[in-house]
C-alpha cells in the first residue's frame, strides 16, 4: 500500500521519453540547427560574391562617368610633304565589299606579352612603342585581339549570324546585321595582322562604353604618332558599313595615320580622295 501510495501517475498526454530517445531528438534539433547556419552563410557568401562582382564591374564604368576623366589634346601635323603612296601595303583595303584575293602570310610578332595577341611585325613594334607611352601617364594598355587566321575570321563571323539566327532573324537579317559588326569571311582585315582590338586595364570588354575611358581620349589623341587610326569612327558609319567600335584600330603608318587623322575621314574616305579605291 505504501508503495503504490509513493508511485506517481505517469503525465496525460505524451508518454515519458527514453533517455536514449530524448538524446536522438537532442542530436536532431541541432542537426537541424547546424543545417540552417550551414544554409544562411551559404546564401550570405553568395550574396556577397554577386555584390563583390557587381561592385568591381562597375567600379571602372562608374570612374570613366564620373568626373576626373583625364583630357588629352591631339597635336597638329604639318602634312605639306605627305604624298599618298597607292602601292604602300600598309593602305590595304579590306572589307565587305573589298574582299581579299588570297589570305596573306604577314611576318609576325608578340605585340602584348601578357595577352600573347600577334600582330604584323611593324604593327607589333608600333604598339608596344604606343603602350609604353600611355602607361607614362598610367594607362595600362592590352591587346585584345590581333592576327587571325582566315578560319578563326569565318568561325567569329559565323558565331555571330547564328546568333542572330538563334534570336529570331531570318537568314538575310542575321547576315546583314553580323556583317555590320564582325566582317563577313574573307573581308576581315585581321587575317594581314594590321588590326588591334585595344581595351585597357580596368575596363576589359568590348563595347561601346570604351569610347569613356582616359585610354580611348588618349588613342583618340595621339595613336596616329605610332601609325594607328581608329577602323570604324562612330560618324563615318554610313562609309564604312560598320558599326561604331571604339577599341577597333588599324595600322596603317606613321605618316599615313596622321593624314588620315588629320583628315577626319575614315580609311575608306581617304583612300577614294587620293584615288587609290
Amino acid at each position: 500500500m505504501e508503495q503504490q501510495q509513493n508511485q506517481r501517475p505517469a503525465p496525460a498526454g505524451r508518454p515519458r521519453l527514453t533517455r536514449e530517445q530524448w538524446l536522438a531528438r537532442r542530436r536532431r534539433k541541432r542537426l537541424r540547427l547546424l543545417r540552417n547556419w550551414v544554409l544562411f552563410l551559404s546564401a550570405c557568401g553568395m550574396a556577397v560574391g554577386l555584390m563583390t562582382g557587381l561592385i568591381l564591374w562597375l567600379l571602372p564604368r562608374a570612374g570613366a562617368l564620373l568626373g576626373g576623366s583625364q583630357q588629352f589634346e591631339a597635336p597638329s601635323y604639318d602634312l605639306s610633304g605627305y604624298v599618298c603612296d597607292p602601292s604602300d601595303p600598309y593602305l590595304v583595303l579590306v572589307n565587305n565589299n573589298l574582299p581579299l584575293s588570297a589570305d596573306p602570310a604577314p611576318a609576325l610578332a608578340v605585340a602584348d606579352d601578357a595577352t600573347g595577341q600577334q600582330l604584323e611585325q611593324a604593327a607589333a613594334d608600333a604598339y608596344r612603342a604606343m603602350a609604353d607611352a600611355a602607361g607614362q601617364v598610367g594607362i595600362r594598355l592590352t591587346l585584345e585581339g590581333g592576327y587571325q587566321t582566315a578560319e578563326q575570321a569565318k568561325q567569329d563571323f559565323d558565331a555571330r549570324k547564328q546568333g542572330y539566327l538563334d534570336g529570331g532573324m531570318d537568314d538575310a537579317q542575321a547576315d546583314a546585321r553580323a556583317a555590320s559588326i564582325v566582317p563577313r569571311p574573307g573581308c576581315n582585315e585581321r587575317v594581314t595582322g594590321l588590326a588591334a582590338l585595344i581595351l585597357a586595364e580596368g575596363y576589359d570588354t568590348l563595347d561601346t562604353g570604351f569610347a569613356n575611358t582616359d585610354a580611348f581620349r588618349w588613342l583618340s589623341a595621339y595613336a596616329a604618332d605610332y601609325g594607328f587610326i581608329l577602323r570604324w569612327p562612330e560618324d563615318r558609319q554610313a562609309a564604312t558599313g560598320m558599326v561604331f567600335q571604339p577599341w577597333h584600330w588599324r595600322y596603317v603608318g606613321v605618316e599615313n595615320a596622321r593624314a588620315i587623322a588629320a583628315s577626319g575621314l575614315s580609311l575608306e574616305e581617304f583612300l577614294a580622295v587620293n584615288q587609290l579605291v
